[in-house]
């Protein structure tokens, strides 16, 4: 198929139709992005229990085999799949809000969300005949069928985290400070040095307590191929229109306020270069609220996407309450299911999308 940007949309239903381009820039907090990856995967996971008891009705053993075949243990992977399953959605929300955003300055817009459909048909026997869901679920006005312009989209982002660490000079650096440690016979830190020359190479860390006993383990090796996962599979699926992410790679490892640092140096590039139109944020932290307002005093659209009731208020009320994306919404929640399945089939993860922005384009309209 001859794609032009956005989600995988053929040339053939935009001719005569004049594109008006829409630069998406995302932002993602990475730590932010896999506590949400976290909950989500807790959510889906039990949703996914749920939704396969119903459908089988009892049946136990059925059940049973379902879950089998259809759960995922937690895991970068599909911490990953639900992440651009989530990113996907963002997209087309963006697009769907800057679409009416256009309208009510005069420009009339046909829809994106019609045209991925006409592209990628999700389509139901109704009348003994053939149809296209969205048009039988979601009339298209004549004006919409006979607009002159439609959004020419493109999505790139950014995971913003630390450097990967260097295993074997931390290592170095660890004996040298065993040594230290031996020498200035303080012994709690020497247990701890220890236990973490033991296990770094194994991708954990562990912290140390304020009475200088052995803390908590971090496994950094699990995040750092979260990252990599969320780029591999973003990036899979931008071949098929949808947004590019990939992670920082030139950060020095100087911790989470540098990595903050980064992310404002690179946005104020981008919003200074004209690059980007729509900026869409994945992140909890209110410090970000500076930020935000600057890019709209600028005259450019700002979004944000995180849990509902862990994302900042000021920030929401700060990027406006619809374009605020909860990945935490009942239509969101309800597709998690899907998302399990499309992980082990990735034939079904087209059909899913469609089916829980349909629903999010339900509740948009309910509530406008």
């Amino acid at each position: 198929m001859d794609r032009i940007s956005g989600h995988g949309i053929d040339k053939q239903h935009v001719d005569g139709c004049k594109p008006i381009a829409l630069n998406i820039g995302v932002y993602i907090d990475g730590y932010g992005a896999m506590k949400n990856a976290e909950r989500l995967y807790d959510r889906g996971d039990k949703e996914l229990y749920e939704h396969l008891r119903r459908e089988t009705k009892g049946d136990v053993e059925g059940h049973k085999r379902l879950y089998d075949t259809f759960h995922s243990s937690p895991s970068p992977a599909i911490y990953a799949e639900i992440l651009s399953f989530c990113l996907a959605l963002v997209e087309l929300h963006v697009v769907a809000v800057m679409e009416d955003r256009y309208r009510a300055a005069g420009t009339a817009i046909r829809p994106n969300a019609l045209l991925v459909n006409q592209s990628n048909p999700l389509e139901i026997e109704l009348d003994e005949g053939r149809h296209n869901l969205l048009e039988a679920l979601f009339p298209v006005s004549e004006e919409e069928w006979k607009a002159g312009h439609y959004l020419d989209v493109a999505c790139a982002g950014t995971i913003y985290s630390t450097c990967k660490i260097d295993r074997e000079r931390q290592v170095k650096i660890l004996r040298r400070e065993l040594e230290a440690a031996r020498r200035a016979g303080d012994g709690s830190r020497e247990a701890w040095i220890e236990r973490n020359i033991a296990t770094l190479p194994k991708g954990v860390f562990h912290y140390r307590n304020a009475d200088g006993s052995i803390g908590g383990p971090v496994d950094f090796d699990f995040t750092e191929s979260f990252y990599d996962a969320v780029s591999d599979r973003v990036g899979y699926y931008s071949r098929l229109g949808e947004s590019k992410v990939h992670w920082r790679q030139d950060l020095g490892d100087f911790g989470e306020k540098g990595v903050d640092c980064d992310l404002i140096m690179q946005v104020m590039d981008d919003l200074h270069s004209d690059k980007v139109d729509a900026f869409v944020f994945m992140t909890n932290d209110m410090d970000f609220f500076p930020l935000l307002e600057r890019i709209r005093a600028e005259g450019k659209a700002v979004f944000l996407c995180g849990l509902e009731g862990r994302v900042s208020y000021r920030l929401i009320h700060s990027a406006g309450r619809d374009a605020f994306f909860d990945l935490a919404s009942p239509e969101m929640l309800s597709s998690l299911p899907t998302v399990f399945m499309a992980a082990k089939n990735p034939a079904l993860r087209e059909v899913a999308l469609q089916w829980a922005f349909l629903a999010m384009l339900r509740a948009r309209r309910a509530g406008s």
